[in-house]
């Protein structure tokens, strides 16, 4: 029995929350195609909010072996969606990118993963590398990858930026959904939260514009004569930290680039790798013999001071995850310029 936090991403719950108010969990415990039964109640349902776009759900009797599936829920009719596809519930986003059945299939096939009285390795050891991978690329791109909640982060305001519909740049991209953004003033004082329908965000370069729907509010916001910015701040051309924006950055769950699980799959392969190869012939044994009466055999294995016994396949994933970075850097993150 374990702890186990389920991570519900609802990109576009502007949309759902026309239709629904409500999300139900459901677990399988007998596999990803056993019978599914509600977790949730009337009163533990997940209220579905139009500023949220990432849920949670902590089942206290979990097991990284069970299934889950969400639905949107409406009590009133009562109304419900199709199930979401079925995930394993192992309780942390990295391990819905890369599985440690991915892990062992894609990535060590054909290995012997046992230890020398043929005890295979532990499942929370292929989990921790595959986290560790996941993070590694993370900061290595700089990029999320796993969904995360950003709040309250600050953006300037500029005058030229205004008349481009309030042109700005998230900090982290790609973008899942934005949740809310506002105007402050000094003071952190609230004077405008902007109407999700204005917002406007190209979900992979993390761009943001406010684009104002029809109706009057739109003419007073960005009219070209006694706009609402304008007289909040007067002549300013450049006010700091003038607008809020909480979001969810990341790839929702199953939408993750192959390129990118690729890359991680490799990566986390490296740890039961070197384990292996150190364990293959015996733990530290590079090579052995054995004689008897005149009789003898001998077998000798890659293992040394700097090899492994699988260390042909590392350099080879080594290889492949060093020509793969530059073009993912290029991709997320554009050709970036140093002025000197």
């Amino acid at each position: 029995m374990a702890v186990i936090t389920l991570k519900i991403v609802v990109g576009n719950v502007a949309s759902v929350i026309e239709t629904f108010t409500q999300l139900k969990i459901y677990r399988s415990i007998t596999g990803v195609d056993g019978v599914y039964t509600e977790l949730t109640g009337p009163l533990t349902r997940l209220a579905l909010e139009a500023s949220t776009t990432l849920y949670e759900y902590v089942d206290l009797a979990g097991d990284p072996d069970y299934y889950y599936k969400s639905s949107y829920y409406n009590p009133t009719g009562p109304l419900e969606s199709s199930p979401s596809d079925p995930i394993q519930g192992e309780g942390d986003a990295a391990l819905d990118i890369v599985s440690v059945s991915d892990l062992k299939t894609n990535y060590l096939f054909g290995l012997d993963l046992t230890n020398d009285e043929g005890t295979p390795y532990p499942d929370s050891l292929y989990e921790s590398f595959i986290k560790s991978a996941v993070s590694w690329l993370e900061h290595r791109l700089d990029l999320p990858i796993t969904p995360r909640t950003i709040t309250g982060e600050k953006h300037d305001y500029y005058r030229d930026d205004y008349n481009k519909y309030i042109w700005m740049k998230l900090h982290e991209s790609p973008v899942i959904a934005v949740d809310e953004v506002r105007m402050v003033l000094p003071g952190e004082q609230i004077v405008q939260v902007f109407e999700p329908e204005w917002v406007h965000v190209q979900q992979e370069s993390g761009q943001l514009q406010l684009v104002p729907g029809a109706g009057s509010a739109g003419s007073i916001l960005l009219g070209a004569a006694g706009a609402y910015i304008p007289i909040v701040y007067g002549s300013n051309r450049f006010i700091p930290d003038a607008f809020r924006v909480d979001y969810t950055a990341g790839f929702e769950s199953g939408k993750v680039p192959p390129l990118i699980v690729d890359v991680i799959g490799k990566k986390a392969s490296f740890g039961p790798l070197n384990i292996a190869g150190d364990l293959l012939g015996g733990a530290g044994i590079a090579s052995q013999a054995i004689s008897i009466d005149g009789l003898s055999q001998s077998f000798n294995t890659t293992s040394s001071a700097t090899n492994s016994g699988y260390g042909s396949r590392i350099l080879q994933y080594s290889r492949e995850i060093k020509e793969v970075l530059p073009m993912l850097e290029r991709y997320y993150k554009g050709i970036r310029l140093a002025i000197v």
